[in-house]
């Protein structure tokens, strides 16, 4: 076939290009005006109040963190004789920590979630067998040490101990059980970070998955039970081809973005500021995506799915799941489509239906540029899409 136009973002399999708007009119038509950009799709606020939440804790701990500092000034001046730390001082060294604490809280979220978990419960247990030795440190200390140390020198002693013990505990809590968080179950019962039940896994829809409209009938008849999630590049992508002023590309945008609304009004979607990094691609964004929420990509273009396999990223592709069910298309139905470009076979001409699907016609050359009847003869499902042949219909001939 011929070559066609690529569109960014989706898979340029043929079931998913379109021809030239140029090759589908007819000879003399003026082009058609572009339509006015459609709205955006109306979005949940979540995504927005969770990042101001963010902000807004962390503000509250650096003025925390400075109060601390101004505190502590006081605190360790009444401590050492004949020194007075400045207030100023503590107040810097207080906001420095925070700082630090706040770079490392945003490089730490970013981990896999059973990750997370994993610290959190090794802290826990660090902090519990700390608390369980703390008083024999405290004894053994005492039964060690001169008798004729002062009594806050002692103090300071078994608090510094005490405070090693506690670090040394959570450290090691922390690695055993972010090393062996998968076998922790057989341990303690009722703990697992392994995601056994695959309705866990959150659904990230891609681009072409809207363009194709099958996940909506999908959605409908309970196949997928997850959380799904957008991440906002699909939704400036699926506007972006909508304001094409190609009539094919802003045809399938506005359906994608039809799609997006209508499965947006009956299931719950997350909307996720995820951010491009500098000159990443879409299909590397999603990947990333993806694979930081441990979720399981959906969508229908074969290039992706296969990086996607590779990478070792969960993926569904729609395409598959058609080749396992009855075609869409039987031999003997009629379908109207219009013819937009000769094919590749003397005699042949291609049309597009609205999702993208390739239609080939035998013997309809002299119908290019016209709606028509056909009639299927075979329909072809592959992983890369489907293909539909058919012939003119009889009132067509």
């Amino acid at each position: 076939m011929a070559d066609r136009p690529e569109e960014p973002g989706v898979d340029h399999e043929p079931q998913e290009a379109g021809p030239a708007e140029a090759g589908s009119q007819e000879a003399g038509a003026a082009p058609a005006p572009p339509a006015p950009a459609k709205s955006m799709p109306k979005v949940l606020p979540s995504s927005v109040s969770d990042r101001l939440t963010v902000y807004v804790a962390r503000a509250v701990f650096f003025l925390a963190a400075i109060g601390l500092g101004i505190q502590g000034s006081r605190v360790f001046s009444a401590l050492i004789s004949n020194y007075t730390i400045p207030v100023t001082d503590g107040m810097i060294v207080a906001g420095i920590a925070a700082i630090f604490l706040i770079i490392f809280e945003v490089i730490f979220v970013r981990g896999p979630v059973r990750t997370i978990a994993g610290v959190m419960v090794g802290l826990m247990m660090g902090l519990v067998l700390a608390l369980v030795f703390q008083p024999l440190v405290t004894v053994i200390t005492k039964a060690v040490v001169d008798p004729g140390l002062p009594a806050d020198s002692l103090e300071a002693l078994i608090s510094f101990l005490n405070l090693m013990t506690t670090c040394i505990f959570c450290y090691f809590g922390v690695t055993l059980v972010v090393t062996t968080k998968d076998e922790l179950k057989f341990i303690i019962p009722y703990v697992q970070f392994r995601k056994e039940i695959k309705g866990h896994l959150p659904l990230v829809l891609d681009t072409s998955a809207f363009i194709d409209g099958r996940i909506q009938g999908l959605l409908a008849a309970g196949v997928f039970d997850q959380r799904l999630e957008v991440p906002r590049f699909v939704l400036d992508e699926l506007q972006h081809i909508a304001d094409s002023s190609e009539r094919s590309l802003r045809e399938r945008g506005r359906r994608g973005l039809d799609i997006l609304n209508e499965v947006e009004k009956h299931y719950l979607i997350d909307i996720i500021d995820f951010p491009l990094e500098q000159g990443e691609e879409v299909d590397f964004g999603l990947l990333r995506l993806a694979s930081t929420h441990e979720g399981k990509l959906v969508t229908t273009d074969h290039n992706l799915t296969k990086r996607a396999r590779v990478q070792g990223v969960p993926v569904v592709n729609l395409n598959d799941l058609a080749t396992a069910m009855k075609p869409a298309f039987v031999p003997g139905q009629v379908l109207r489509v219009r013819l937009q470009r000769p094919g590749d076979d003397p005699g042949q001409a291609v049309g597009f239906l609205n999702d993208g699907t390739m239609v080939v016609v035998e013997e309809a050359i002299d119908n290019v540029g016209h709606e028509v009847s056909i009639q299927v003869t075979s329909a072809l499902q592959t992983s890369a899409g489907k293909m539909i042949f058919g012939k003119l219909a009889k009132a067509e001939k």
